[in-house]
């Protein structure tokens, strides 16, 4: 933890609610976030906006990638060492996956002015 931040896995919602509990720990203080995921179905549906569910199925199960998103945690952190340590973690035991993680932060009334980070696998 060179870096002073850390991330700490909490626990998992059920699995029809693809999301995870998440501690973010900086400068010694804890602060609790939930991440949501999917399994590529997002970028796909982005790309094939009248893809089928079947189809989706079909093309997200072939991805074999699961990418994490968190939004507007409440803390002041590096935002780049943060996705990359919190990839390193939700990697582990997922050696058959691609894994990334993304975080947004939206920080005025209007939804569109927001800034991103990612750590792709």
């Amino acid at each position: 933890m060179e870096s002073g931040l850390a991330v700490q896995w909490v626990r998992d919602e059920p699995p029809m609610e693809r999301s995870t509990h998440f501690k973010l720990i900086v400068g010694g203080i804890e602060v609790p976030f939930t991440a949501s995921y999917d399994y590529g179905e997002d970028k796909i549906k982005k790309a094939n906006p009248n893809i089928g569910a079947i189809e989706l199925d079909r093309l997200s199960t072939a991805l074999w990638e699961k990418n994490y998103r968190a939004v507007n945690i409440e803390a002041n952190f590096d935002k780049q060492v943060f996705v990359e340590v919190w990839r390193d973690l939700v990697s582990q035991g997922h050696s058959s996956y691609r894994i990334s993680t993304y975080y947004t932060e939206i920080r005025t009334p209007h939804a569109g002015e927001k800034n991103e980070w990612e750590c792709q696998g």
